[in-house]
């Protein structure tokens, strides 16, 4: 009996999955680990793998095509299935039809014999037919030649490789890999010049991918989600504004970016009113015990919210090196389910986009987002009354009013501006930790 490929539960969320790609067809041998789909999930594209040996029988689901998690997505033919159905003969070899071979099978006794004496000399016939139609009739343990060559390519690229190609429309199989046994890395994929149909050089994925190409699955994804949370979840909404003149003077020396500190700022604040590191779970606000931070991060494909684990033990210099590697992985396509898990807290910033001050939706069942805007030069006045100019920043709490109240989103507010007014502390424990 067919074994049954089920669309799987990728990540905790996940409720349903699209079927971005298929690399196998109906008669493909597969074996245990070959890649044979790409699934794009609530949070990712992902690459999905056989578990069993076996022989494609069906593809029940079309590339393109979104299903619930569960549902059947293909059947793939147990080993021992295959030894029987390449045992019979085959109706190129007689030329008659199916029904014919099944009434031979009664009445005649050297097809029979045939059949039980494959190595003979109606075996060796029969064999190099089975060969051609399924993989050359290898016993079950042994891997098929046609197959494993044309997975062989597959198997030997990194899947960073394969995104990376995917991205530029590149053939893989075509790309000569440097990396050890022959294995095809990313930078092989990035020294291929790419080429539109009339030969000349295209223009680079983010650029070709505006204006329409974000994913559909993923906007329809956010959308629901987003609608959920703005029904559901009484949002309020607190606005500070933030002096950011001594973090712009410590960022040139120390080379990290506004939203280090930013991150930086909120992971110490949130340890310090860890109410609002909550959860909204069966109707009540749970606290957090560890501290983990989803950034935004707009990408060609759709929005993700990749995570950094436990904050409140990172130094600015460990924040800087994590946000980096998240960002760009969210970019290529290549975060995992664990990468986008976990996350007890929110920051979005639009402050490179030029946008002042906005805000944002919470991702339930968090208790916050804070909205960060840009820094813009604001004439404020000094210790002395006396007017000057200040670069200025302002965030959005915006609050889960079940778990938070106005005067918890102030005083953490207030925290996170007094550590970005006075960087020093989130500096000095930089040098504190590097210390140590």
């Amino acid at each position: 009996m067919p074994m049954e490929i089920t669309m799987p539960k990728l990540s905790d969320t996940m409720e349903e999955g699209t079927v971005l790609k298929w690399h196998i067809k109906e008669g493909d041998r597969v074996a245990r680990g070959d890649i044979i789909a790409e699934v794009e999930t609530d949070k990712a594209a992902m690459e999905m793998e056989a578990f069993e040996n076996g022989v494609v029988k069906a593809l029940k689901v079309g590339e393109g095509e979104t299903v619930t998690v569960g549902t059947v997505i293909a059947l793939l033919a147990a080993a021992e299935e295959t030894e029987e159905e390449s045992e019979k003969p085959s109706a190129k070899g007689t030329g008659k039809a199916a029904a014919g071979v099944k009434e031979k099978k009664d009445t005649r006794v050297p097809e029979e014999q045939s059949k039980k004496e494959p190595k003979g000399a109606g075996g060796e016939v029969q064999e190099e037919e089975d060969e051609e139609e399924a993989g050359e009739g290898e016993e079950p343990g042994k891997e098929p030649s046609v197959s494993t060559a044309r997975q062989s390519v597959r198997a030997d690229a990194s899947p960073a490789a394969r995104q990376r190609a995917r991205e530029r429309e590149l053939d893989i199989e075509k790309i000569r890999g440097t990396g050890p046994g022959g294995r095809i890395v990313l930078a092989d994929v990035e020294r291929v010049p790419m080429r539109t149909p009339e030969g000349e050089a295209g223009k680079a994925p983010a650029a070709r991918e505006k204006g329409g190409k974000k994913s559909v699955k993923i906007r329809r994804i956010v959308a629901r989600k987003m609608v959920e949370s703005w029904q559901n979840v009484p949002h309020f909404f607190v606005t500070v504004a933030v002096d950011m003149t001594d973090v712009i003077r410590f960022r040139k020396d120390l080379r990290f970016s506004i939203n280090d500190f930013i991150v930086a700022a909120a992971a110490r604040a949130l340890g310090e009113h860890p109410w609002v590191n909550s959860h909204w779970v069966d109707g009540e606000g749970v606290e957090q015990p560890g501290i983990h931070i989803a950034l935004a991060v707009a990408t060609d494909r759709g929005l993700y919210n990749p995570v950094l684990k436990d904050c409140g033990q990172l130094s600015l210099k460990e924040i800087n090196g994590r946000a980096r590697a998240l960002v760009d992985r969210a970019h290529r396509g290549e975060l995992k389910p664990e990468d986008m898990a976990d996350g007890t807290f929110t920051i979005s910033n639009m402050g490179m986009l030029g946008v002042e001050s906005f805000s944002a939706i919470i991702t339930p069942p968090q208790a916050a987002v804070l909205a960060v805007g840009t820094v813009k030069g604001e004439i404020i006045l000094d210790e002395h009354e006396e007017p000057s100019i200040a670069p200025m920043l302002r965030l959005t709490l915006s609050a889960d009013h079940r778990i938070l109240d106005g005067a918890d989103a102030a005083e953490f507010l207030t925290a996170v501006k007094s550590y970005l007014e006075a960087p020093i502390t989130l500096v000095s424990c930089e040098y504190g930790n590097e210390r140590s």
